[in-house]
Formats: structure tokens, C-alpha cells, sequence
């Protein structure tokens, strides 16, 4: 969203789990000035209260953004959220809703990410939670690992239906700089299992952790 912003292009982001002070405080910890972007008016944030509105109520809201103000990056955050802010019957119906909203967005080229999270930090891998997999065109995900008594983060492509994409896992880093994502974890195997095991000490691994 912030290279669309760069761009230009104008974005929204539904915020379902946390305040807009609380997200604009953690993107500018990171380097992501999200309040000027903002002020620019190339980014909107709408912060959705519990149980206020309908799955349809909430599409007409989207519909509205990509129709009158252009947006062309559409952000929920996220999923869970979604489930419990979004008055409906049943979890079959909210994806029912869901999916015939991205498949919307979709059709006026809009670009729409979807954050879903695991109930577990470690574990079996799971691609989503919120069992929307069946809807994305590219799922990218985060793993927490626990290597030599510490908790890292890999990052990695689990799907892009359109074409090939990068195969190898990566380090991923949240600092004061930005994001980073370090070189692929070759030392390493069963990383989307419950433990991963150490194959080769690297002295660049031995740096890393």
C-alpha cells in the first residue's frame, strides 16, 4: 500500500482488530509513514465497529470506496476480525459474503489482501485459518521458528495461481529500518513442521541468530 500510495493510487484499509492511533503508531515505528500518506489522501482507514453492520452493509461500504473514490488496493484486517464484527447466521455464509466480495474487487481490478492468522504460534502449518485459502490468488505467509532457544520469523510463498514463484524459505525481520526479508534458511528442515532441525551450521546462520 505504500508503493501504491507512491504511485498515486488511492487504498483503504478496513481495520477490524486494532485502532487507527494503534496501527498509525506501529507503521511509523517501522518506517512506514502511513500518516502522511493520509494526509496526502491517497490512503483511507476505517476502523469497523463490532456488530454495527450486515456482510452486505459492509460490501456496499467497499463498493462504495472502489466505485466513488477510486481505490485500488483494498486491505481487511483481518479475517478473524471480520467473523466477529460482521453480523451474520453462520461461518458458511460470511465466506460465502467474503468470496463473492473479492470476486467483485476482482472484477474492477482492484488488488485486495487478506490477513488471516493462526490460533497457534508453533505447530502444524495451517495455510489460513479463517478457510478462505480456496479464494486468494497468491497466499504468503509468516512462520514463527524456534532456533537454538529463540523465536525467529520465516516468510515464504505458499501459492500464486497465475505463475511460477520464488520456492526457497527466508528470514523476516521487523526493525526500526523497514521490513526485511535475508537470505533463503538452507541450514534448516521442517520448517513448516512442528520443530525445525538445524541440517549445517553457516557461519551466516551462527550470525543470524
Amino acid at each position: 500500500m505504500k508503493e501504491a500510495a507512491g504511485r498515486g493510487e488511492r487504498s483503504v484499509i478496513y481495520m477490524f482488530e486494532e485502532t487507527t492511533r494503534t496501527f498509525v503508531t506501529r507503521c511509523t515505528a517501522v518506517d512506514i509513514p502511513v500518516d502522511t500518506v493520509v494526509d496526502r489522501g491517497t490512503l483511507r482507514i476505517e476502523e469497523v465497529q463490532p456488530l454495527t453492520q450486515s456482510p452486505a452493509e459492509f460490501a456496499s461500504m467497499v463498493r462504495t470506496d472502489v466505485e466513488e473514490r477510486g481505490a485500488r488496493v483494498v486491505l481487511v484486517d483481518g479475517i478473524d476480525g471480520y467473523r466477529l464484527s460482521v453480523r451474520s447466521g453462520d461461518d458458511d455464509s460470511l465466506h460465502r459474503e467474503i468470496g463473492a466480495l473479492c470476486r467483485y474487487l476482482r472484477s474492477r481490478g482492484v488488488t485486495t489482501l487478506l490477513v488471516d492468522s493462526s490460533e497457534t504460534v508453533t505447530g502444524e502449518f495451517n495455510a489460513t485459518h479463517g478457510g478462505v485459502s480456496y479464494i486468494a490468488d497468491n497466499i504468503l505467509f509468516l512462520r514463527y521458528l524456534e532456533v537454538h532457544g529463540e523465536r525467529r520469523k520465516a516468510i515464504g510463498v505458499l501459492k500464486k495461481r497465475t505463475s511460477n514463484y520464488e520456492r526457497t524459505l527466508r528470514e523476516f525481520r521487523i526493525t526500526e529500518y523497514g521490513l526485511s526479508v535475508g537470505a533463503p534458511l538452507r541450514s534448516l528442515r521442517g520448517i513448516l513442521g512442528r520443530m525445525p532441525e538445524v541440517v549445517e551450521e553457516t557461519d551466516g546462520w551462527k550470525e543470524r541468530v
